[in-house]
């Protein structure tokens, strides 16, 4: 079963803006997949493409509701226009209340420096980053802190944050762990407001 998955993962790649593939059977014997892709195409177009792909290799009994697509904006994408925030620094400190991490976003000329406290490294950096944000975005309803999650795609390590904006819709933003957790984490919360929702499951078709 598992070379059977691995010759599906082979096939999912041969689709040129997929970056990962990973074919999985869970617990209650369900064939699942995980993408990382670019951001070239639309979620569901994904989704569709890569069901279709597979059922004509005779994997019949995939479905939508089975795969899980995240994407990940390029460098250049994050780079692009004035209005985009970018990471100016960050520092982590150790205080009686826990971790408290400051993080400075720059536009243009400008810098916007938030505060957070937490349990842990990743969630006060992903809410002191989102305090930056919304210095810059300086409107009286903010952006709420709503989430982070570790996880790996495809074999790859995901950090996924989530936010809740002023109307109640759910932000999510992801950015692959390379360097530092901090700046993976910023880079990820930066994500879910520069480009909305970028996980997306089959489930939401």
């Amino acid at each position: 079963m598992a070379e059977q998955f691995q010759t599906y993962e082979q096939v999912i790649l041969r689709i040129p803006y997929i970056k990962s593939a990973s074919v999985y059977q869970d617990t209650d014997h369900v064939t699942r997949i995980q993408i990382l892709s670019d951001g070239t195409k639309p979620p569901r177009q994904i989704i569709r493409e890569v069901v279709s792909l597979l059922r004509s290799y005779g994997l019949d009994d995939v479905s939508q509701d089975a795969v899980t697509v995240v994407q990940i904006q390029s460098e250049d994408e994050l780079q692009h226009g004035g209005s985009r925030l970018q990471i100016a620094g960050f520092s982590i400190g150790h205080t009686t209340l826990g971790i408290e991490a400051h993080c400075r976003l720059s536009r243009g000329e400008r810098i916007f420096e938030g505060r957070g406290q937490g349990a842990t490294i990743p969630m006060a950096i992903a809410i002191a980053t989102v305090e930056a944000v919304n210095q810059a975005l300086a409107q009286l309803e903010q952006l709420v802190f709503n989430g982070i999650e570790m996880t790996r795609v495809g074999g790859i390590d995901v950090v996924v944050v989530t936010i809740a904006d002023p109307g109640e819709e759910i932000l999510a933003g992801c950015g692959v762990l390379r360097d530092t957790i901090e700046d993976t984490v910023i880079r990820a919360t930066l994500d879910a407001v520069n480009r909305r929702i970028l996980l997306y499951s089959g489930q939401k078709v």
